[in-house]
């Protein structure tokens, strides 16, 4: 077993559990205690979990959605002039020539549609809907790690449709973008940005690691919200993107912190994303194939 698979399996236990001990994973994952520790040390210092006496306790956000996390098709019509207007903002931080990362999410898929002027590029991807922003211009060299298709939460069709696991994260490692654009499913200066999909927040640790810089693109509505697994702390970013209606004071938390929060009005031509070649049906949540026209 590969050690970030290793790492996802010991998470999804912290996210059931709350506190694990070294020897019940040991035993579990078929690996030494030596080898456990090392691993609780690695997920202690991206924040997952605090380690005690025999094995660790989970830090991940405890304040769980109520309710299942919205269809992806629903959160992509929502916010659509906010998330056009923060990534056009994104987008005029990157410069021709760059290679760059987008994590998967609606918010990098409205960036996706902005860098369509901007090349010579290089995007490095997990997310299919932004590659269905970008496929087809020459000048933009899209590279993808392949990996697991992520469907998570897909009795309710809500999954990002994405590369995720430990075949995504070995692939990711050979690269060293100059920026990486990361999203996020809720926000708190106190706890930082957490995901509501496990393995979806491992690909997003893991493309802020290989970046020289994080950005971070959130409109108003992910502040205040924790949606269940932890990516990393607010620290992490030294720019942040969103929209005028994020709270006041958060912004001004995150900016005493030392993060440059650039703010952007709602764009009013805002245009919805291209249409998908590969989507889910929304009753049975099957992966189809359409030609995207």
């Amino acid at each position: 077993m590969l050690p970030e698979e290793r790492r996802s399996k010991i998470q999804q236990q912290l996210a059931q559990q709350t506190t694990v001990t070294i020897a019940g994973l040991a035993e579990a994952l078929g690996a030494s205690e030596m080898t456990i520790r090392r691993d609780l040390a690695e997920l202690e210092a991206r924040g997952v979990c605090q380690r005690i006496h025999g094995g660790a306790i989970s830090l991940r956000v405890q304040q769980y959605r109520v309710s299942a996390y919205p269809p992806y098709g629903d959160r992509e019509r929502r916010q659509m002039h906010e998330k056009t207007a923060i990534g056009r903002a994104a987008a005029s931080l990157v410069q021709p020539g760059e290679v760059i990362a987008i994590d998967s999410g609606t918010t990098a898929a409205y960036f996706a549609q902005a860098l369509r002027s901007i090349y010579p590029l290089t995007v490095i991807t997990n997310s299919l809907r932004v590659l269905d922003q970008l496929h087809d211009v020459p000048q933009i060299a899209l590279i993808c790690p392949g990996g697991a298709l992520s469907l998570e939460d897909r009795s309710q069709a809500s999954g990002d449709l994405s590369f995720v696991g430990p075949l995504a994260v070995a692939a990711l490692r050979n690269f060293r973008p100059a920026r990486a654009f990361i999203t996020t499913s809720g926000l708190t200066v106190a706890d930082g940005i957490t995901n509501a999909a496990l393995f979806q927040a491992e690909i997003k640790r893991t493309l802020i690691e290989i970046a020289e810089e994080a950005i971070l693109l959130a409109d108003h509505t992910k502040f205040g919200q924790a949606t269940g697994f932890l990516v990393t702390g607010v620290k992490a970013f030294r720019r942040m993107i969103t929209d005028v209606a994020a709270p006041a004071q958060d912004v001004a938390a995150l900016r005493s912190q030392g993060i440059e929060v650039i703010t952007v009005e709602p764009a009013p031509d805002a245009q919805p994303l291209r249409p998908s070649v590969l989507t889910l049906s929304g009753a049975t949540s099957q992966v189809v194939l359409r030609n995207a026209g």
